[in-house]
């Protein structure tokens, strides 16, 4: 039986993470917001009363490492992908696999701690944790906070909407997860939760900007489309080509034919500046196709009640 002051004691500790107390549930957490301050940026985690302050891996909790295969590669980045098409953004870059951020994500979810990892520069991470190992709901959740009526997330940075701001960050254009199995997760000791999903994104988003007074403001996420820009209108250099409203950098952005007249003495150059097609598997490498339908969706852009801006952060929410 339940102790009843375990039962009183969860929900003070999955206020703490900001995560649900309802045993059998996922959880998720999301790494603290950057800080900037001119040039230099600074990273803050989220710190609660109960969030001790020494680290302790216990590696006996781990029951098996399991790094994506090729097709979970291609279906994580393509549901990344996916959410990001659905926010009307005109700066939007595509998401790339990336195998580093993938290995450093795996070395974490082997630690089966929901707290977050140290050590990371410039790169975001989103954990999910549950008693069932399938992990295709977690993308899902996290961007499914910026739906809930309690948070108001206005697309920038605030606690109770960090993932969904991560996964939207329109300047990250890397990503790399990891998943194992375990025998306990620290962090949510006694809920049953025997699975971590971890993924690592660069650049880090949920920046916040810090005042000379030292105020905090967070920043956008992403730069709304308006009547005179639409998708795409502001896509970065890095990536100036547009496939379905995510900014990408082909493989080719010109193509040169030359031509020789006839005649002994005189030869003529001609170079054509072409737009780039839709791109194939092969000029996007592996990110944003697959060879699977992507599960359906219910959300809209429509649900999208305002465009983000500079907006100030409650120091509470920050730390």
């Amino acid at each position: 039986m339940t102790s009843p002051w375990l039962l009183l004691a969860l929900p003070a500790v999955a206020l703490c993470y900001n995560v649900p107390h309802l045993t059998g549930t996922p959880v998720t957490s999301h790494s603290g917001p950057s800080e900037t301050e001119g040039d230099v940026s600074h990273t803050r985690e989220k710190r609660g009363f109960f969030y001790p302050d020494f680290r302790h891996y216990d590696n006996s909790l781990l029951v098996r490492s399991e790094h994506p295969n090729e097709y979970l590669k291609k279906w994580i980045t393509y549901e990344h992908n996916r959410y990001r098409r659905i926010v009307p953004a005109s700066d939007m870059n595509m998401l790339y696999w990336s195998e580093e951020l993938a290995a450093s994500a795996q070395r974490h979810a082997d630690t089966c701690d929901f707290r977050h990892s140290r050590g990371r520069v410039n790169v975001g991470e989103n954990i999910w944790a549950a008693p069932y190992s399938n992990y295709s709901d977690a993308i899902s959740i996290w961007f499914n906070e910026v739906h809930n009526p309690r948070c108001g997330c206005n697309h920038a940075y605030k606690h109770c909407c960090g993932h969904y701001v991560q996964l939207v960050w329109a300047r990250t254009n890397l990503v790399g997860c990891g998943f194992s199995r375990c025998r306990d997760v620290q962090g949510v000791w006694g809920r049953g939760h025997r699975n971590v999903f971890v993924c690592h994104y660069n650049p880090q988003g949920n920046t916040v900007f810090v005042t000379a007074r030292g105020q905090l403001y967070a920043m956008p996420a992403f730069t709304w489309t308006t009547e005179e820009s639409g998708r795409c209108s502001h896509c970065p250099e890095s990536a100036p080509a547009c496939y379905q409203g995510l900014c990408y950098m082909p493989k080719y952005n010109s193509e040169s034919t030359e031509e020789t007249a006839e005649t002994s003495t005189t030869t003529t150059t001609t170079t054509t500046t072409t737009t780039p097609p839709a791109p194939s598997e092969d000029d996007i490498d592996y990110d944003s196709t697959t060879s699977h339908s992507p599960p359906s969706s219910n959300n809209h852009v429509d649900d999208y009640p305002t465009s983000p801006s500079v907006l100030p952060v409650n120091p509470n929410d920050a730390f």
